[in-house]
């Protein structure tokens, strides 16, 4: 069952999602929305947290462009188009259902391809995300897909696309 949400949410998380696999904090806010990459790599740990922890939302929402939407994986079959708010309301029940802050979260970045022309960049994602307790949890592989836009002398998150490995559905292998 949480295979089954973590196929669902974890997606949306790491799209969001920042890893943080360590325990440093979290960069300035300067350098993590200097280029395409920092702001990726920035949201991924933004959505990670160490068990006892708390989100920062506000945080989280500050990575994303005014009316930035996303398309996430909602249920094995589905797919679903939602904005910033809707995506924080749909981890924050997670968040919950899982015991995230309890056990800990983390997105980590298994593979990072980026384009960035102009002020204007792309970037696929390979991510996996999971709960850190027990610390030998398996995770959940996803590909995010980010566009991204440099404006008022910052970048933004303007979309994210995100979708979940399965047997059925293996990664491309433009991103293996």
């Amino acid at each position: 069952m949480v295979y089954q949400t973590f196929r669902c949410v974890l997606p949306a998380l790491l799209a969001f999602g920042a890893i943080q696999i360590a325990v440093p904090p979290l960069p300035a806010a300067d350098e993590v929305f200097a280029n395409p990459e920092a702001i990726v790599r920035g949201l991924y740990a933004a959505v990670s947290i160490e068990p006892g922890k708390k989100h920062d939302w506000k945080y989280v929402r500050s990575f994303f462009a005014p009316r930035a939407v996303l398309a996430v994986r909602k249920t094995p079959t589905t797919m679903e188009i939602i904005d910033v708010d809707e995506f924080v309301k749909w981890f924050v029940d997670d968040v919950e259902r899982f015991k995230m802050e309890a056990n800990g979260f983390e997105e980590s970045i298994e593979k990072l391809k980026l384009i960035e022309f102009g002020d204007m960049a792309h970037c696929l994602v390979v991510y996996k995300a999971r709960l850190k307790t027990p610390p030998d949890r398996p995770g959940q592989l996803g590909l995010d897909s980010f566009h991204l836009l440099k404006k008022d002398g910052r970048w933004w998150i303007v979309s994210i696309a995100n979708d979940v490995v399965t047997a059925q559905r293996p990664l491309p292998k433009e991103v293996r």
